[in-house]
């Protein structure tokens, strides 16, 4: 199985990097493990062949992101792909962002922006969008782990940024972010998210700018990790190494299992485990081969997804 990190341009769609990965590597089964709008950049994983049965499980990791949040005004799509809609707001201060930001560690539900791939009655909302009908989004699920100011800006600013031990941070000795064309010289924060699956950051941006009596709207966004995948593993899409790729148990977050011969067999036959373990488990096999995902209920494992042979 094979596994990839790569950092999405700014500009090009998930699937069009993916499209890239088919050519490079020379095979048709290429996914990706969440979508990165066009305007994003960061970390993008992408699974090839039979390591593509992971990708509802890589789905499912927690993700971390820096956010450039721009106040004042917002747009149609939520977005630096505009255009700004509705008169001019007012702009909040450093200290009422820092008090407005707690309340997104409490949120449970949120709905998801008008230019989303969400379905409703089998119609995309982007598309429904782009043709001026209004379809009623009903919220999602979210969980907000983290949410922390950097920096307050008079206009977005394309900083550097670096990794360290408490997650992704602005650093003038950092690589430098590419952010889309700025729409206008609007105050900006800069704020790093952790989040679980599902988390439509340009809802963040858009509800941030209703808890602070304003508009906003998400001028940049970088993904810096995905699970245990930061962006200082992924390689650029254009010099894509087919040998450079990530280990399944490297990706995954979920705590492993190792298992004897004999289970090992059982389990490719799809047999339960007495294992008293919860949550999702990756069981390995002799030389720590993955075998299978299975989801404990603390009695015992029931098997999700079955890696044979390769």
């Amino acid at each position: 199985m094979a596994l990839f990190a790569v950092n999405k341009p700014l500009g090009r769609t998930s699937h069009d990097v993916v499209d890239m990965a088919r050519k490079l590597l020379g095979t048709r089964r290429v996914g990706h493990t969440g979508t990165l709008d066009p305007l994003a950049t960061g970390v993008l994983i992408l699974a090839t062949d039979a390591s593509t049965k992971l990708v509802p499980f890589l789905s499912a990791e927690e993700k971390e992101y820096l956010a450039w949040v721009s106040f004042g005004v917002t747009t149609e799509t939520l977005d630096a792909e505009g255009p700004v809609v509705g008169p001019l707001a007012g702009y909040p201060t450093q200290r009422e962002i820092e008090a407005a930001l707690p309340w997104f560690l409490q949120l449970t539900e949120q709905t998801p922006p008008a230019y989303s791939a969400v379905k409703v009655g089998g119609v995309k909302a982007y598309e429904a969008a782009r043709k001026g009908q209004a379809l009623e989004l009903t919220p999602r699920p979210v969980k907000y782990h983290e949410v922390r100011l950097l920096a307050y800006d008079p206009a977005p600013i394309a900083h550097r940024i670096a990794p360290s031990a408490t997650g992704w941070q602005l650093s003038e000795r950092g690589r430098t972010v590419e952010l889309p064309r700025p729409l206008g010289e609007y105050p900006t924060a800069v704020i790093r998210l952790v989040v679980g699956p599902g988390t439509y950051v340009r809802s963040f941006a858009r509800d941030l700018g209703q808890q602070l009596g304003t508009r906003a709207f998400l001028s940049g966004l970088v993904r810096t990790r995905v699970g245990k995948i930061g962006l200082e593993q992924a390689q650029e899409i254009e010099h894509l190494d087919p040998h450079k790729t990530i280990d399944e148990l490297e990706a995954l977050s979920c705590p492993s299992v190792e298992l004897s011969q004999a289970e090992a067999r059982r389990v490719m036959e799809g047999v339960p485990l007495a294992i008293p373990a919860r949550g999702l488990v990756a069981l390995l096999g002799p030389k720590r081969r993955l075998v299978a995902i299975a989801e404990g209920d603390g009695f015992k494992l029931r098997i999700k997804r079955v890696f044979k042979e390769q």
